[in-house]
């Protein structure tokens, strides 16, 4: 039942994404609407330029949708421009999956270096990798990060597929609540 509801919204999704225009796309991200840039770009950013997959791509990242990037990255390819947003969008997967495995798996990703970026996945796996952190819960998972007027308070959360929750706060208010999987 949960296949068939899901399938029946994407469908939807994909027929609502397919009355946008290239133009009124890029219009939303000049907008800074990114999540609406992300949800009907990802479904239509084949058909058009690489310009167009990488609007899509920023505007995905910015949203935390990071799992749509895989599919823009293997198009970026073609400019030194196209090649520099792909290993940006690919540096956030990989960041993304080894928080993942730090999270769930307790690997050590001290010694790991990845290029920094703005993203907060740059910024958490850079403290993780430098072991800048303290561990508030060792039950569920629960980490401290200081990163000079930002605090980040990561965990994962209950259930068997397990998210990794990360609380963004600048000067202790909640910017975003950010979640991964």
């Amino acid at each position: 039942m949960k296949r068939v509801v899901l399938v029946i919204l994407f469908l939807a999704v994909a027929c609502f994404a397919e009355k946008y225009s290239y133009a009124q796309i890029v219009n939303l991200y000049k907008n800074k609407e990114y999540l609406k840039t992300c949800e009907y770009g990802a479904t239509i950013f084949r058909k058009f330029d690489n310009t167009f997959a990488s609007i899509v791509g920023d505007a995905c990242a910015k949203e935390d949708y990071i799992n749509v990037l895989g599919d823009i990255v293997k198009r970026l390819n073609k400019t030194k421009i196209d090649r520099s947003n792909a290993s940006y969008f690919a540096t956030l997967i990989l960041e993304k999956k080894l928080i993942y495995q730090f999270m769930n798996d307790k690997i050590d990703l001290s010694g790991l270096s990845l290029p920094k970026t703005d993203h907060i996945l740059s910024r958490v796996f850079e403290k993780l990798a430098k072991k800048q952190y303290k561990i508030v819960d060792k039950n569920s998972m629960k980490i401290k990060i200081i990163d000079g007027d930002y605090k980040y308070i990561m965990w994962l959360s209950p259930g068997k597929l397990k998210k990794v929750y990360i609380d963004e706060y600048k000067n202790n208010e909640l910017v975003k609540r950010h979640w991964f999987l």
